[in-house]
């Protein structure tokens, strides 16, 4: 009897293990994946070549609202998806205008629904801000409470799915174990790989169930790097161990907690591929995410327009060959001569008869599986079709009610604003020693002296002394009282304090940092700093009011990171 048991519960562990390592969660039986698959096969029958190159284009649009020039772009590429960016966003109501006018020109051009994106990671990565300006991700890994992540991953999905984005680029899964990275830095949950995979789970969950996709990014990871692939080609010489005990390891388990969509890194892996970025690489994309980690969902290319692609591969096709390494989705972040040359790229390929390898055309499968993410998340309409959809209907169903579910449960907890409220607070950190709040008397001898001018307006409802100033070498006499506060957030600023110090040694600073962290700071015993990690207007009360023992009873904690000043 306990034996038949114990077997039973062993296949059952091996049917949810089959499931989830190949993008379906458990909610998903095998009934209901071949249900999807025949009908992404119904409607993959339908395409004619052009559509299918358009597939798996997405391209961005100039405007707020759906003007001639975006119009004709979408009408010549036919592309699978479009992404948006702050120069298309304005209030809630005229994102859902321009989010629908898509969906009805798609319609009427005959296009499959779009998957419309736009990147909303927090923290200085926010493009929407009529939904909820939450900290960056290395805020929220100082908190270290995945509950909390959790929600923030919730509510960001849930209010973009609102304005009629159903897939954004977030979570950022890269281990910001270099503090010399120029690019990933605060977008990243941390330093070390525990921090990184209890956020990005947490994270995860929540926005899968809040009803927009999220993208994981940017595979086969970031954080390790010295050059921004906007502007350069980076490359990572690391052996397989290595990246496979760490780089690989967050990656890994979000494919297996069930994510669907993942972008890519445009850099060089030697010991994976010494030729070619993981972007453009087989032995990346298709041997390890493919083969090895058992993914089945869809890869995006990080923006093709960026310098570590547009600088070295334009010449070798980069559209083409990202399709042959088993990227779904070709992404660029322009219009106009760009979009027309990738199509042109992709068209010639089809000619060559390029995408039929090993008796598969590349091309289909990648098309088929943008389709099938795009009925799993309810973007397709199922009535235009004959093939079987009972069940899709009424996973879609339970989804969206899940979806609802969640809402209610969460906002019983703390509203989206409350939750903001909380994590900036909890996320301010003291560098390189904790910092003891103010007293009120300490703070009535405290000047300021800031240039950020929602930090200006909250430093003075607490009471400090402006300190104006018509030129900036006035602030080295007109600076008396006992303390004084200034802020930063670029290195330029740093620099400017760092001489500041150096003419004013005995001087005693509180530095407000809304940047990177992982910038070389001054050393000095009268300098005290506090970290935000955001710049969001949340972070900034919050960095502003730690210094009062009115809003912080407790001593501000050191951050748990690899900085330059304080190796771990």
């Amino acid at each position: 009897m306990f034996r038949k048991i114990g077997i039973f519960f062993f296949l059952a562990a091996v049917l949810i293990f089959f499931l989830v390592g190949t993008g379906y969660g458990n909610d998903k039986s095998a009934e209901l994946k071949k249900e999807t698959e025949l009908l992404a096969d119904e409607i993959l029958s339908r395409m004619t070549e052009e559509e299918k190159i358009g597939q798996v284009l997405h391209i961005a649009i100039p405007a707020k609202n759906l003007d001639t020039i975006g119009i004709q772009e979408i009408q010549k590429i036919k592309p699978g998806g479009i992404i948006l960016f702050g120069m298309n966003f304005g209030a809630k109501e005229e994102i859902q205008k321009l989010t629908s006018d898509l969906q009805n020109l798609a319609s009427i051009e005959k296009i499959l629904p779009f998957l419309i994106s736009t990147d909303q990671e927090g923290g200085r990565v926010v493009r929407v801000q009529s939904v909820q300006e939450f900290p960056g991700a290395m805020a929220i890994g100082q908190v270290g409470v995945e509950t909390y992540s959790e929600r923030v991953g919730f509510f960001t999905s849930y209010q973009l799915k609102e304005h009629g984005i159903n897939i954004f680029f977030a979570p950022v899964l890269d281990i910001n174990n270099n503090p010399d990275n120029p690019v990933i830095n605060t977008r990243s949950f941390g330093s070390d790989l525990e921090t990184v995979l209890k956020m990005s789970e947490g994270f995860q969950r929540g926005a899968m169930d809040g009803g927009a996709i999220p993208v994981i990014k940017h595979f086969p990871g970031h954080g390790d790097t010295n050059i921004d692939s906007h502007l350069g080609l980076p490359v990572i010489q690391k052996s397989q161990e290595e990246l496979f005990q760490m780089e690989l390891v967050p990656f890994q388990k979000s494919i297996e907690n069930g994510i669907r969509a993942v972008m890519s890194a445009h850099i060089v892996f030697p010991k994976l591929d010494p030729d070619l970025p993981a972007t453009l690489s087989p032995k990346i994309l298709n041997k390890v995410l493919r083969d090895r980690f058992k993914f089945r969902g869809v890869i995006f290319t990080d923006a093709m327009e960026m310098k570590a692609i547009s600088e070295n591969y334009l010449d070798k096709k980069p559209g083409k060959l990202a399709i042959l390494a088993g990227a779904d989705i070709v992404l660029l972040t322009s219009w106009g001569k760009v979009s027309s040359d990738y199509k042109l790229m992709l068209e010639e390929a089809v000619k060559e008869k390029a995408f039929d390898v090993n008796g598969k055309n590349v091309l289909n499968e990648a098309v088929k599986r943008q389709i099938i993410l795009k009925l799993e998340n309810g973007i397709i309409p199922l009535n235009m079709y004959k093939s079987p959809k009972e069940l899709l209907e009424k996973y879609l169903f339970e989804k969206k009610e899940n979806s609802k579910k969640k809402y209610s449960e969460y906002i019983k907890k703390e509203s989206p604003k409350k939750l903001n409220q909380i994590l900036s607070r909890k996320s301010i950190r003291s560098y390189e020693k904790k910092f003891t709040p103010l007293t009120e008397k300490e703070i009535s001898k405290t000047e300021f002296y800031v240039k950020n001018p929602f930090l200006k307006s909250i430093l003075k409802e607490m009471k400090l002394k402006e300190v104006k100033l018509s030129k900036k070498r006035q602030i080295l006499y007109r600076l008396k009282k006992s303390k004084i506060v200034l802020a930063s957030e670029k290195l330029e600023d740093i620099e400017e304090i760092k001489k500041f110090i150096l003419k004013n040694p005995n001087k005693n600073i509180i530095l407000l940092h809304f940047g990177s962290p992982f910038l070389e700071f001054p050393k000095s015993k009268n300098l005290q700093i506090l970290f935000s990690f955001s710049p969001t207007e949340e972070s900034l009360r919050a960095l502003a009011n730690s210094l009062s023992f009115k809003y912080s009873k407790n001593a501000i904690a050191t951050p748990n990171l690899i900085l330059k000043n304080n190796p771990k």
